[in-house]
C-alpha cells in the first residue's frame, strides 16, 4: 500500500534527471525520418528539410526534400506571415523540369506552369517555358501567358514538321 507512491516518486525523479541530462547533450538527428540532415560525406543535404525565418524555428520559410544534394519532390515556400507563396514540384524525367504554382495573398492560385531548373555555382534559375495558366485573386481564369527560354512571348510558337 505504501510501496506504490514510492515507486511513482522514484520513476518521476529518474525521468526528470534523465530528461535534464538529455537536454544537455546536443545530439544530431536520429533516424531516416529526421529533418535537416547531411549525407555521409557531410556536404550534401539529404532527406526532409525545413527552413525557417527565425532561429527559434517558429516561422516556417520552406519545406521539401533533398536527395544527395539535389532538390526532389514537392517543395512549399511561405511568406513571413505564414501564407503559402509558391510550390515547386521537381520531376524525375525530363531532368531539371519543374512545375511551379504561385499564389495570391488570399491563398488563391495565381499562376501555374512549367520551367527548367538550372543550378550554377553562384545562382539558381528557372527558365519558364510553354503555356502558363493565370488566375485572378477571386479564382477567375485569365488569359494564358506563353514563355520561351524564360522570356514571355506574345503567342505560342509552333514548330513546322
Amino acid at each position: 500500500m505504501f510501496l506504490y507512491p514510492r515507486i511513482v516518486l522514484g520513476l518521476l525523479l529518474a525521468a526528470g534527471s534523465l530528461s535534464s541530462s538529455c537536454a544537455r547533450l546536443k545530439r544530431g538527428p536520429v533516424g531516416f525520418w529526421s529533418r535537416n540532415r547531411y549525407g555521409r560525406s557531410g556536404d550534401q543535404r539529404h532527406g526532409p528539410w525545413r527552413g525557417y525565418f527565425d532561429t527559434e524555428e517558429k516561422r516556417l520559410a520552406n519545406q521539401g526534400r533533398y536527395r544527395h544534394g539535389r532538390t526532389v519532390g514537392r517543395w512549399r515556400y511561405y511568406s513571413p506571415t505564414g501564407q503559402l507563396e509558391r510550390t515547386e514540384r521537381y520531376h524525375r524525367r525530363p531532368a531539371g523540369q519543374v512545375t511551379l504554382a504561385y499564389y495570391h495573398p488570399n491563398g488563391q492560385l495565381s499562376k501555374r506552369g512549367q520551367a527548367l531548373y538550372r543550378s550554377e555555382p553562384t545562382v539558381m534559375r528557372f527558365f519558364w517555358f510553354g503555356e502558363w495558366q493565370c488566375y485572378a485573386p477571386d479564382g477567375r481564369s485569365l488569359p494564358a501567358e506563353y514563355y520561351q527560354n524564360g522570356h514571355q512571348v506574345p503567342t505560342p510558337t509552333t514548330t513546322a514538321e
